[in-house]
């Protein structure tokens, strides 16, 4: 197993930062809301659950004019009503998105490429099984991750809907980004890894993009993702004492969360063997939201390291096998 990494969120992403993209997007969001912050039809759609499609629901908490049900079949979260997938497609598009990836992403891309992105590299190399793996990586964003890949020797390609990361791949990395809707784009070839960092609690329905993905997969093939975690202590946390966090929720953008039990579900469904699953959480500095002395800032992050050995950080990371 690839050695974990207790991680610092003020390092990673700044307190002013968080609060300030926070605010960014809760302005952007109000249009979507009447003045008593109720959705306007025009943006939402009322569904049953995104991953089981089960109408058996309750609401666990209301956060910034979102409301998020737990549903009653597989344990995920989700919004509900949750917003239409033009309003979804278009954050991505029109370059709203991107106010996210240049305040909090390129602002710590050295300890993102340098520990983050190179531990992904380790944990999927340790479980391949060929010498030059091809590699898909979905949302791939700035490319980071594929550049770290390629530097390895893999064969690598990207999919994103923004053109300006796309564009960013391409000079920057001289890697092939598809830019698009991953599920209007063809790929006419298999791949031996297939990733999705934080992308699945974005779209509309994971379901159908998971199973596209699977028939990209080679058998043997290594799916992996990282998901916000429907089981997390800070969920936990959230539904006893609601407040606005800056992270985790982000309301708008994070609209499921998965459970444990739909990841085993899905994974027996579509054919795939998991080979590993790991909590990888920030909650107790997203709950806190204040930066202490060196001291105390250790003490919690061993504290949030048990919390992420009992698989209750707030995202979980998924390693699966094809097997048939």
């Amino acid at each position: 197993m690839v050695s974990k990494i207790k991680l610092d969120l003020f390092k990673l992403k700044s307190k002013e930062d968080l609060i300030g993209v926070y605010k960014f997007f809760k302005k952007q969001s109000e249009k979507w809301f009447t003045k008593s912050n109720e959705p306007k039809a025009k943006y939402f759609f009322v569904s049953n659950c995104p991953l089981c499609l089960s109408d058996d629901s309750n609401e666990v908490y209301k956060i910034d004019g979102f409301s998020y049900h737990e549903c009653q079949s597989c344990n995920s979260l989700y919004t509900k009503p949750n917003l239409r997938h033009d309003v979804l497609e278009s954050l991505y598009s029109d370059g709203t998105y991107q106010v996210y990836h240049d305040s909090l992403v390129k602002t710590s891309l050295d300890l993102r490429k340098g520990v983050l992105e190179e531990r992904k590299h380790s944990q999927i190399d340790a479980l391949i099984k060929c010498v030059k793996p091809s590699l898909l990586d979905i949302g791939c964003g700035g490319a980071s991750f594929l550049d770290v890949c390629k530097k390895n020797g893999w064969e690598v390609e990207g999919v994103d809907p923004s053109p300006s990361s796309a564009k960013v791949a391409s000079e920057k990395y001289n890697i092939k980004v598809h830019q698009g809707d991953f599920m209007d784009i063809e790929l006419h070839k298999k791949f031996d890894v297939i990733t999705l960092w934080g992308v699945l609690e974005h779209i509309s329905d994971p379901v159908s993009a998971l199973t596209k993905v699977v028939s990209l997969l080679e058998v043997g093939g290594i799916l992996a993702f990282e998901v916000p975690s429907a089981d997390c202590f800070l969920g936990k946390y959230l539904r006893k004492y609601n407040f606005s966090p800056t992270r985790y929720i982000e309301s708008g953008r994070h609209n499921i969360f998965f459970s444990k039990k739909f990841i085993e579900n899905i994974a027996n469904h579509l054919k795939l063997e998991l080979e590993l699953i790991e909590s990888n959480g920030l909650d107790i500095q997203t709950i806190l939201m204040t930066e202490f002395d060196t001291e105390t800032t250790d003490n919690i992050l061993n504290l949030q390291d048990v919390i992420n050995d009992l698989l209750l950080g707030d995202h979980y990371r998924v390693f699966l096998r094809k097997i048939g």
